[in-house]
């Protein structure tokens, strides 16, 4: 019993792939600016929440899945937004400039999207 729940365990690369992204935007400051390091968090997010939704691994074994629920494939939606949005930040700064502030409240929304999302997830996993 306590080994199927293992093999089930969920893996969450999120954090894994961020803090890649902000490694790789540190290692970008000194020629790109300090948009280099928002730009790759941003597509270093983008990727964990996409790998979130798609890969799954039980025990030593990887598959990739498509999203059946809602919840997968808004996050999965989210995660490109965030991957778009950091390479045209790296790409085109000067727009970035300009929409700043939507980006930013954009941004705000969809953080707040994704923790709804998940805190429905955690309160149906409790209910049932």
């Amino acid at each position: 019993m306590n080994e199927k729940m293992e093999s089930k365990k969920k893996h969450f690369f999120f954090p894994v792939f961020m803090f890649i992204g902000m490694g790789v935007g540190f290692l970008l400051i000194k020629s790109v600016g300090g948009l280099g390091f928002v730009s790759a968090m941003f597509i270093g997010m983008g990727v964990g929440f996409l790998f979130d939704n798609l890969v799954v691994i039980e025990e030593r074994k990887v598959s990739v899945e498509v999203p059946v629920k809602a919840s997968g494939i808004v996050t999965s939606v989210i995660g490109v937004l965030f991957i778009i949005g950091g390479v045209i930040a790296l790409t085109m700064p000067e727009l970035l400039e300009k929409l700043a502030t939507y980006f930013i409240g954009l941004g705000f929304i969809i953080v707040g999207i994704f923790i709804l999302i998940y805190g429905m997830r955690l309160v149906k996993a409790k209910s049932a």
